[in-house]
């Protein structure tokens, strides 16, 4: 049998031992020191120059003078010497002037809960309320306050890959109806549900650009606008829906579309308005129209004939026709009204 303890490494007293006083005050001085373990500092490495008998420190890295060879022990301050008591894992000490506890691990002082020595670390911590390992803080209140330390203030959401999520969920009866943030990629995004588990991307904004965007449609009272779009369209000049060997010198076209609403425009300059004959349209509009017979306006720049007022309106298949209006109806026009170089402008507006 051992003559110590396992713990606090204790003498025991032996048999027929003479002046056991001596052993049994050396086990009270080591609980008086150990037991209720609260120390002065862990922050020195040598002895202050003012102290006082029962002072208590753990030893910092470095130790010098009295202290050498001693680092992270206890040291007790006798009145005229020093006594040291090596931790075991698990002991605690509280450190007055940080007004907190400390744990030994087997290599270093640290709060309990894993932190570092410098930080205070948890692994859950509740406030008002319970906290578990998914919601690792957790906290029951009537607000929350996160303030500057003298200029501003950044709250972080941080996740680990661009696929995972890092946002805000609002919830109502723990069912959650709003989330936003970085949902599954690097574009903010809004979104909402009716029943926590299907969510609809209200708005986004795009992280290259900063373009924001509404896949919903945004409601304006009673309707809701749910598409725009903005593009180019190649207008293509045909007479009697043909346009072979016909060439330009400029062929262009764009719109606005916004909802169901399409504004159109084109510009046909003709190099050569090529051999084919007949009813004169201009073919591949961007969408169909619906209804069809939508009117709009041709301006000829040069290079008409036999012109009154010329007109155009939609007709099935993506196409405009091209007449002249006046007090006796219209007039279909083709080839005839064109020279070789005519150039014109074709303003519109369409349903779809």
């Amino acid at each position: 049998m051992s003559d110590r303890s396992l713990l606090l490494d204790m003498p025991y007293l032996q048999p027929a031992q003479a002046q056991k006083h001596v052993t049994h005050n050396e086990a009270l001085r080591a609980l008086d020191a150990l037991v209720q373990l609260g120390v002065q500092s862990r922050g020195l490495n040598a002895p202050p120059a003012a102290l006082d008998a029962g002072n208590r420190y753990i030893v910092a890295t470095g130790a010098q003078g009295d202290w050498t060879g001693h680092a992270g022990d206890i040291a007790l301050y006798e009145g005229n010497g020093w006594s040291f008591y090596a931790p075991q894992p698990g002991w605690q000490a509280y450190v007055l002037d940080e007004d907190l506890s400390v744990v030994w691990d087997g290599a270093d002082w640290r709060q309990p809960g894993g932190g570092s020595t410098d930080d205070l670390a948890a692994l859950t911590l509740g406030v008002n309320t319970g906290a578990d390992t998914t919601n690792r803080l957790s906290v029951a209140s009537d607000a929350t306050l996160l303030t500057h330390a003298g200029s501003s203030h950044r709250l972080k959401v941080n996740k680990a890959a661009v696929t995972d999520t890092a946002s805000l969920l609002f919830q109502s009866g723990f069912t959650g109806h709003a989330e936003m943030g970085l949902t599954g990629g690097t574009d903010f995004a809004l979104r909402v549900s009716a029943d926590g588990n299907t969510f609809t991307d209200a708005l986004s904004a795009d992280a290259a650009t900063g373009t924001l965007s509404a896949p919903a449609g945004i409601r304006f009272g009673s309707s809701t606008l749910d598409h725009y779009e903005e593009g180019t369209w190649t207008p293509r000049l045909t007479f009697g829906g043909d346009d072979t060997d016909m060439t330009y010198d400029n062929q262009l076209g764009s719109y606005v579309r916004i909802g169901n609403f399409v504004m159109l425009q084109c510009t046909i300059d003709l190099q050569f308005k090529g051999t084919a004959t007949g009813a004169a349209e201009i073919q591949d509009l961007p969408f169909d129209a619906n209804p069809i017979y939508y009117p709009g306006e041709i301006f000829f720049v040069s290079g008409g004939s036999g012109l009154t007022v010329p007109k155009c309106r939609t007709r099935p298949g993506r196409r405009i026709q091209l007449f002249n209006s006046g007090t006796s109806g219209i007039s279909v026009l083709n080839n005839g009204n064109f020279t070789n170089t005519a150039n014109m402008r074709v303003t519109l507006s369409h349903m779809i």
